[in-house]
């Protein structure tokens, strides 16, 4: 019995861990819009999405830390400490993910790494582009009505000591879509051919160009467990440049710090309750 709580406390823990960590992405401001989401394939697992507002600066990120479980999942966390204080003191995206590789090549497992895209818009018509190992970026321009793949091929993060990272800049207009997503999307079933899973997101953005991000989310992730048991984490984040912010998001998750208010709130109130009928 001791055995079976302690199992039933451990998920609990690590589920708790997981929507910490890695809560649903929503924001909308003056250039950009977003929305992403991560669905681990175990109560904790090492994908990630994350953005990080500014000033005028919106720096958006993924991260998949190889394999899944908890291991990855304690990576991943390290990961995103380490990101988020290098955003935070201003540190160009190249020297960011130079410094987190050397950081993380003395701490972790020897086979254990993390591949890494980033978009760092600053409303300037185009965005700031990086990548470590990481699928490509795709890109649906409304002008043309075609989606781009950017890529650059750069070691995975954690894998080599004294790597040296750079990035590109990207033109985009308004109503462009970029689309940023981890393994579990793209390779799933028996076909794991992540050629033909991309072509498939990439139809999905031509085919629903001006649907809300959080209708496009859904059916991309879709492609995680359609061909049966989800076989990996799988994240999706999704980005759209605007000129006045006019959102798509529902107005009461646009600001995260009072959904998250209004959450710890409503466990006050239920916690009174409890007390009090004690």
């Amino acid at each position: 019995m001791n055995s079976m709580l302690l199992a039933v406390e451990a998920s609990e823990l690590q589920a708790e861990l997981q929507a910490v960590l890695v809560p649903p992405v929503v924001y909308s401001g003056k250039f950009v819009q977003a929305y992403g989401r991560t669905v681990p394939k175990d109560q904790v697992g090492g994908d990630l999405a994350d953005l990080v507002s500014h000033g005028q600066e919106v720096t958006a990120y993924v991260m998949d830390v190889s394999g899944h479980g908890l291991r990855a999942g304690v990576l991943m966390g390290m990961a995103k400490a380490v990101f988020r204080y290098g955003l935070l003191l201003g540190q160009p995206l190249e020297r960011l993910v130079c410094d987190i590789n050397s950081v993380l090549v003395s701490i972790k497992e020897r086979n254990m790494y993390l591949t890494l895209a980033a978009l760092r818009f600053t409303g300037a018509g185009e965005v700031e582009y990086i990548a470590a190992g990481h699928l490509p970026l795709l890109q649906y321009q409304r002008r043309t009505g075609c989606v781009i793949r950017h890529s650059i091929n750069q070691f995975p993060v954690g894998m080599f000591a004294g790597v040296h990272y750079v990035s590109q800049r990207v033109m985009c207009e308004p109503g462009d879509v970029f689309a940023l997503v981890t393994d579990g999307v793209v390779e799933t079933g028996e076909d794991t051919d992540a050629h033909c899973g991309l072509e498939h997101l990439a139809g999905l953005l031509q085919d629903f160009p001006g649907v809300p991000l959080p209708d496009i989310m859904v059916r991309m992730l879709a492609a995680a467990t359609e061909s049966g048991e989800q076989q990996d984490d799988a994240t999706v984040l999704l980005l759209r440049c605007c000129e006045n912010g006019a959102g798509d998001v529902p107005a009461a998750e646009l600001d995260p710090a009072r959904t998250r208010e209004a959450t710890w709130l409503k466990l006050l109130d239920e916690l009174a309750e409890e007390l009090s009928g004690e």
